[in-house]
């Protein structure tokens, strides 16, 4: 049985959207740890959000540098 198609649009509750978004980014945060875990690859991800007043790095500065400069 095929599943129904999820339809996205924005939560216009801001404290809904704010805990939607803080859940997300934490499990995609997971996800990339365990995909640099298990398959031994180099993972470099920038997040800006107007919820922090900085970027978060994953998985640090020095890193994300150098694994975009590698491919630049």
């Amino acid at each position: 049985m095929p599943r129904n198609k999820v339809i996205f649009y924005l939560i216009e509750n801001e404290t809904h959207r704010k805990v939607s978004y803080k859940k997300r980014h934490i499990g995609f945060l997971k996800k990339a740890q365990e995909l640099t875990t298990l398959c031994d690859i180099e993972i470099a991800t920038i997040i800006y959000s107007p919820y922090s007043d900085e970027p978060k790095v994953f998985p640090n500065h020095g890193a994300t540098i150098n694994t975009f400069l590698k491919f630049k």
